[in-house]
């Protein structure tokens, strides 16, 4: 789940829903070729189920025992993670070998970056190697054009995160440079057909101690579902402040 702290309550959204904005997003980019990609559909695809393996995960929430509130995407133990990504990227491996390697290659670059990365998961790194060669085999892509497929993937999910988290400032993504203020999206070089204003489906609690799993979907099960408005129109992007 994202988690994000505004008064005295926590606004909620679950990580498929933060996909399905990414997809959103992709779904109306004009530039970088898109359009005539030869691999759209499997992107668009890819891009709307990268968080797939979080359904369980959000359908029965935990809370942080330390700070006594829901566990965010960042805050859930490690070890539960190798469990998640393993579903989320073997889902669809059948149906759709392509969303299947660049699910994989997002988990990747993401444990790539980590501090800790769980014993579990250099373990499921030898079972992904040897699915990986069937994969290419039934989806028909070249292993070459995998990183450059998941330039889109990638740019769509920093912006949805920056959006359902409310992170301020700019930020620099494979495609577009961006900055949000006041529930506007500003993008540049602009890619989409032309300004547009999407939903964020969320729901809101009280920023309470939590006591447990169980009081805290008590908490949620009664929450009313809401959305969130955000706007996406062109630059300017804000100039990056230096430390």
């Amino acid at each position: 789940m994202i988690v994000v702290h505004e008064d005295s309550d926590f606004i909620v959204i679950t990580q498929p829903d933060h996909a399905r904005l990414s997809a959103e997003i992709l779904s109306l980019w004009i530039d970088d070729g898109l359009p005539d990609h030869p691999r759209r559909q499997d992107l668009l695809f890819a891009v709307r189920e990268h968080d797939n393996g979080w359904r369980e995960a959000d359908a029965a929430p935990r809370y942080n025992a330390i700070a006594q509130r829901p566990h965010d995407f960042r805050s859930i133990p490690s070890i539960d993670h190798v469990e998640i990504w393993q579903r989320g990227i073997e889902r669809f491996s059948e149906s759709h070998p392509h969303a299947a390697l660049l699910i994989a290659f997002h988990a990747e670059s993401l444990y790539g970056k980590a501090t800790e990365v769980p014993e579990d998961w250099h373990r499921y790194l030898s079972r992904l190697e040897a699915l990986r060669e069937d994969w290419f085999d039934e989806a028909g892509v070249d292993p070459n054009f995998i990183e450059e497929d998941y330039r889109f993937l990638e740019t769509v999910d920093l912006l949805s995160l920056a959006i359902c988290n409310r992170w301020n400032g700019p930020l620099e993504t494979a495609l577009v440079s961006a900055s949000i203020a006041e529930s506007t999206l500003h993008l540049s070089p602009f890619p989409l057909a032309g300004a547009t204003t999407l939903q964020i489906p969320c729901r809101r609690i009280p920023d309470r101690p939590y006591h447990g799993d169980a009081d805290l979907g008590g908490e949620l099960a009664t929450a009313r579902w809401g959305e969130w408005a955000i706007r996406i129109s062109p630059g300017p992007i804000s100039p990056r402040i230096e430390p």
